[in-house]
């Protein structure tokens, strides 16, 4: 479970703020900002969305373990929007795919593996049955020696 004072310690260095900065951005003390971040305190829900502003984030995303980022698109045209839809399912599925190859590439690895200690295994199995053989004919024999 992600603790709401390490994401917002997360966002605030990603944002390269302090946490003065923060602080005075979201109206509230340094200190305060500080008791967030290690989670001795938390943000009234007016800081929560003054915060989700600073970070370009829902309150939603902030609360949750959700990893999602939130693309503000306020001022942009219902084309460019729909734009930025495209590219953005364009790599999910490049991303899929590459997952997906490395998926059948690691499945590949484990099968030859498994193949090659399948086959030593075998080798190794009638390695002793030959050796099994020779030591009963070598009985055999002793016994027709008898």
């Amino acid at each position: 479970m992600v603790l709401l004072g390490k994401k917002i310690k997360d966002l605030r260095n990603a944002y390269r703020l302090t946490q003065t900065e923060l602080a005075i951005k979201v109206g509230v003390t340094k200190s305060t900002i500080a008791a967030y971040e290690n989670d001795s305190r938390s943000p009234s829900y007016d800081v929560l969305r003054k915060l989700a502003k600073v970070f370009h984030v829902t309150i939603d995303s902030l609360l949750s373990d959700a990893d999602e980022t939130v693309i503000r698109a306020a001022d942009l045209t219902d084309e460019q929007i729909d734009i930025i839809d495209t590219i953005i399912e364009s790599f999910r599925v490049n991303n899929l795919l590459r997952n997906s190859a490395e998926n059948e590439r690691a499945i590949a690895d484990v099968m030859d593996n498994y193949r090659a200690l399948n086959d030593k295994t075998r080798s190794e199995a009638e390695s002793r049955k030959g050796k099994d053989k020779g030591q009963n004919r070598e009985k055999a024999i002793e016994k027709d020696i008898e």
